[in-house]
């Protein structure tokens, strides 16, 4: 396979929400998720789904478009000690003429196990095609506790 036709990762980002127009095909992207706050009362479990669901947005370029191309690739999240926490493949098809590809995975809810920096990781599963690379790209997303302090049912107003 040549150098030509190597599919590259340009940028992956996590946010809240995106758009996608029909009229003229741009994206939007709103709320780029890099930290993450959590509300703890009490003790914190072992692991827990923060209800925040989110988009993990992928855009992707190759130099040759005179054939069709095709990569399989999974995204994990990764805890702040390297714990799987989600996995997930996928598969991107670009048909010939087109350079570009877009992914994107809406995903519903954050799991997390512990404070510290998560990442989201973009693991290519047929490195030959991305220039040798297994990891293409990562994303770390910041995860804080705040104790949120519990109010007693018989406490005063």
């Amino acid at each position: 396979m040549t150098q030509k036709e190597t599919l590259k990762n340009i940028w992956t980002l996590v946010s809240i929400s995106s758009s996608i127009d029909r009229d003229n095909n741009t994206l939007s992207l709103f709320d780029i998720l890099e930290e993450l706050t959590v509300q703890v009362s009490g003790t914190m479990p072992d692991q827990a789904v923060v209800p925040v669901n989110h988009t993990l947005m992928s855009v992707w370029s190759r130099e040759d478009a005179s054939k069709p191309m095709s990569l399989k690739f999974k995204i994990l999240l990764r805890d702040s000690h390297g714990k799987i926490l989600h996995e997930n493949e996928a598969e991107i098809k670009l048909a010939e003429g087109n350079k570009n590809a877009r992914f994107r995975a809406q995903l519903n809810g954050f799991p997390v196990t512990s404070e510290g920096q998560y990442r989201y990781e973009v693991i290519s599963l047929e490195p030959e095609k991305t220039g040798g690379k297994e990891l293409v790209n990562t994303v770390n997303i910041e995860v804080h506790f705040a104790q949120q302090a519990v109010k007693s049912p018989l406490s005063p107003a």
